[in-house]
Parts: C-alpha cells; sequence; structure tokens
C-alpha cells in the first residue's frame, strides 16, 4: 500500500454520508523517493494514476497497484476517487409558452461514477451542476411548446424527449438514474386552488340548495299529513263533543223527567199527607190526640191530663149556660120549652159524662120514653166514611153507659198513609169531645138519676 509524507494537493473531508459535489476526494504528486506503506487508501475508493504521456489509469476497488509497479510505470500523480451512490434532489424552473408563466420541475437523482479515469480525464468537478444542465438543455425546447396549464402533458413528452438524448453524464463516467415531476408555477396552483375553492364552494350551495329543496318538501309533506291528522284529530274530537253533549242532554232531560216525577209523588204524599191530617183533625179533639200518641206514644200522661182539663172546662161552660137558661124569667113559657128541653138533655149528658181514667158505678137503664140514637148514614151497610169527607154528625139521642174508658184505637201505632184504611175509631161528638158510645150510654144512667 502506497504512503506519502508530504500533504495533498487536493483533498476533501468527507465520509460514506457527506453529500459530494466532486468524486475525487484526494489528488498527490508522485516522485520515485516518496512512496511509502504508512498511508492506507480506503478500500471502497478508487486509485487513478496518471502517466507521464498524460494517461490515466484506474485501480477500482479493491484491486491496488504494487510499490515495484508504481516505480516502472513512472505515474506522476494518483486521484483518490470515491465510487458510492450519491442521490441529491433539485428544484429548476422550465419556461412555457409565454414567458410571463414558467414551469416548476423538482428532480431526485443518484449518481456513481462508474469509469473512474474517464471522470478524472473530463476534469468535471461538480457533477450536479453537470447532470442539470444537461437535463435543462434537453427539456427546455420540449417545454416552450407547452402552456403552463398543461403541465401533464409537458411532462410525458419532456420524459420521452430526454430518453432519445440518452442517459445522463455518460460522457464522464457516470452512472444516473433520475425522476421528473413538472408542475405549474406557485402563483399559477395558488389561483387554481383559489379557483377550486370557488368552484367547490358554488357546488356545495348548489347541493345545499338542491338538498334543501328537498328536505323543504318533505317538511311540506310532513306539515300536510301534520295538518290532516289535527284535522282528523279535531273532527273527531268535535263528533264525540256533540256526542257527549247530546248524551248530556239526554241525563239532563231524564233527570229533569226524574225530579217531576218525584216532585209529582212529592206532591202526592204531600196532598195524601193533607188529606189524611185534615181527616183525622176533623173527627175531634179525641181523634186528635190519639193521632199524636200514634206519633208520640211518649206523650201519653201530657194527652190524658189535656183532655181532663178540656172536658171539666167544657163540662163548667155547659152548667153555666143551663143555669142561665133555666134561671130565666124575661121570656115566655113557650118559648123557653126548646132551651129548657136541650138544658135538660145537657144536663143529662154532663151527668152520664164520665173522665177518663174515672171509674164510675154502673150505667142505669134508659127511660123508656127516649128512643135509641138513630143509626148514622151507612151503618150498618159496612161502608167506611171516605177520608177527607166531611163527619155527618148523628142526631143527638142519650146513649147507655159506657164502660170503663179504654185506650183510643190506634193507639201506640204509626197512622195510616191517606189511601190505606184508616183505624176504626167511633167519631167525636159535636158538644162534648167525647166518641159517641161513650155519649149515648151514659144517657140512661143520667136521666135515671
Amino acid at each position: 500500500m502506497p504512503s506519502f509524507h508530504r500533504p495533498p494537493e487536493w483533498q476533501q473531508s468527507a465520509d460514506r454520508h457527506t453529500r459530494l459535489i466532486d468524486p475525487v476526494l484526494t489528488v498527490r504528486q508522485l516522485s520515485r523517493f516518496e512512496l511509502s506503506l504508512k498511508h492506507v487508501v480506503r478500500i471502497d475508493h478508487a486509485l487513478v494514476f496518471s502517466t507521464p504521456k498524460g494517461g490515466y489509469e484506474a485501480y477500482p476497488p479493491p484491486t491496488r497497484p504494487s510499490r515495484s509497479e508504481i516505480a516502472a510505470r513512472r505515474y506522476t500523480a494518483v486521484y483518490e476517487v470515491d465510487m458510492g451512490v450519491h442521490p441529491f434532489t433539485d428544484t429548476l424552473t422550465l419556461p412555457s409558452d409565454n414567458d410571463a408563466f414558467e414551469f416548476t420541475a423538482e428532480v431526485d437523482v443518484s449518481w456513481q461514477v462508474l469509469d473512474a479515469a474517464r471522470f478524472v480525464a473530463s476534469g468535471i468537478r461538480d457533477v450536479p451542476a453537470l447532470l442539470i444542465g444537461e437535463l435543462q438543455q434537453a427539456a427546455r425546447p420540449v417545454t416552450r411548446g407547452f402552456a403552463v396549464a398543461d403541465s401533464g402533458a409537458a411532462e410525458r413528452e419532456l420524459l420521452r424527449a430526454v430518453m432519445l438524448v440518452g442517459p445522463l453524464g455518460a460522457t464522464a463516467g457516470l452512472q444516473v438514474t433520475w425522476t421528473l415531476r413538472l408542475r405549474r408555477d406557485q402563483a399559477n396552483i395558488d389561483h387554481q386552488q383559489r379557483l377550486q375553492a370557488i368552484d367547490h364552494s358554488a357546488a356545495e350551495q348548489i347541493r345545499t340548495a338542491q338538498q334543501g329543496m328537498q328536505v323543504d318538501v318533505e317538511m311540506d309533506q310532513r306539515h300536510r299529513q301534520q295538518d290532516q291528522l289535527q284535522l282528523q284529530r279535531a273532527m273527531e274530537y268535535g263528533r264525540r263533543q256533540q256526542e257527549l253533549a247530546l248524551q248530556q242532554q239526554r241525563w239532563q232531560h231524564e233527570q229533569a223527567l226524574l225530579k217531576g216525577q218525584q216532585l209529582l209523588e212529592l206532591q202526592q204524599i204531600e196532598a195524601q199527607k193533607i188529606e189524611f191530617y185534615e181527616w183525622h183533625l176533623s173527627q175531634g179533639g179525641v181523634r186528635s190526640w190519639a193521632l199524636h200518641l200514634a206519633q208520640h206514644p211518649e206523650d201519653s200522661h201530657l194527652v190524658m191530663s189535656s183532655m181532663r182539663e178540656d172536658q171539666l172546662r167544657m163540662i163548667q161552660a155547659q152548667m153555666e149556660l143551663v143555669k142561665e137558661l133555666l134561671g130565666s124569667e124575661g121570656a115566655e113559657k113557650f118559648e123557653l120549652e126548646g132551651p129548657k128541653e136541650l138544658a135538660l138533655r145537657t144536663v143529662s149528658d154532663i151527668l152520664n159524662q164520665r173522665l177518663p181514667g174515672v171509674p164510675q158505678n154502673p150505667p142505669l137503664l134508659p127511660p123508656a120514653d127516649h128512643p135509641g140514637p138513630a143509626p148514622a148514614p151507612g151503618a150498618g151497610t159496612g161502608a167506611p166514611t171516605p177520608p177527607g169527607a166531611p163527619p155527618t154528625a148523628p142526631p143527638y139521642t142519650p146513649a147507655p153507659p159506657a164502660p170503663a174508658w179504654q185506650p183510643p184505637p190506634g193507639y201506640g201505632t204509626t197512622p195510616t198513609a191517606p189511601g190505606h184504611p184508616t183505624p176504626t175509631a167511633p167519631p167525636a161528638d159535636s158538644h162534648s169531645g167525647q166518641p159517641e158510645g161513650a155519649a149515648e150510654g151514659d144517657t140512661g144512667e143520667g136521666e135515671g138519676r
């Protein structure tokens, strides 16, 4: 391996990951006595030696010349060349058919030194500039024929024209692979983006309007259906309300009829009550007291006391009247025959009168000159006196003495309503208020006395 004592004339501080423009890393002049084995060259680099005649001989890796071979061939200089693959990306502008607009091209390139001797002989020191220059030289005439808006067609035509020219960097011993993307300039792109945004906005508005119309149609149909349902609901509700009103009117009419019937029944009951009480009250004091006792049996003592007081007052009134009639001297005898006879009868009645509950001697037989009482109308036929009809008072006749006092018929019972059979009780005398049987039974006793 050669090594050198003097520093190189050209040297790059580069490693595998360094972006290289010139693959020649070092250049050294050679002399016969400067060779040594202390300096070691990297195995992936090629060595290119120059001959005295101006030629170049390359030793690609991993081959290396020996010391004797270098001395025999009298090499004057040595070049250390990087044989690795080096990528780079660049942007260039290409003209269009209008000088106001340009295409923007992005190029991705990967290059490698394939023939180190040829590359050193070419004297190129900037590989990316070489490749970009060749690409522009081939592309500019092509893009001149296209408008800036027609970038797709210009890109296809450009790729085809570059392929016809041949591989890039072949004259310099390079192997190049590349990719080109052609597009409009940024101002045109921004303009197209604005136009696209306008188109998108218009399309959105149109779509919104169209869909809005459909939504309006659907909403209108829905509202129509809702209106129809509401109308049907309102008609059904009205029909039900009408039926309810008619039913209420029927119920009110029925209630009015029932109320009228009840009022009529109440009036009939009141009329029957009136007839019942009128008949009983028209019979005299005893029957009235009997009716009171039938409704209030607890008032028996009060009734008896009241009846005694009434009879005593009536007897006293009758005695006063008899005294006045018998002691009268201002009238003629024939004028006093009738009143005196009536007074005698009254006295006889008073003498034969018995208070209720007061025991007396057995009644005396009536005299033969006084006939018995005439039968009352309907007596003996079984025809009862109708309630409400005025009681017919029989003519006065002395009655035989009655037995001890007994409770009146219906005592302690509920009075019967009009229209039902009334309890059988003798009518009271219009003069004394006592039952007729008692009055007639006491006549004979009075006359006997």
